[in-house]
């Protein structure tokens, strides 16, 4: 993501951030009674980047800086479990 302005007048900034998620899926196949089973795992912000996520929630300001900056999420990791039966 590159450098987003803050204000209307692009006095202020918000400096650019490079988000890495990582994802692999293994598939088993047929065990016992499932069919096509898998399992995922990913992991968000791989490198726990810190980042403004949000901005402008109250408005964006004319000139100049107001707290309306939301930092993004920190590292997270998701996994799944999927069968057909």
């Amino acid at each position: 993501m590159s450098r987003r302005a803050l204000s209307y007048t692009n006095d202020l900034y918000v400096p650019s951030y490079w988000l890495a998620n990582l994802s692999a899926t293994y598939k088993f196949g047929k065990v016992g009674f499932a069919k096509n089973l898998e399992v995922n795992f990913g992991v968000y912000n791989l490198f726990n980047t810190v980042y403004i996520g949000g901005m402008g929630m109250m408005g964006y300001p004319v000139s100049g800086y107001y707290p309306t900056l939301f930092i993004g999420a920190p590292r997270q990791y998701f996994g799944t479990v999927k069968a057909h039966f």
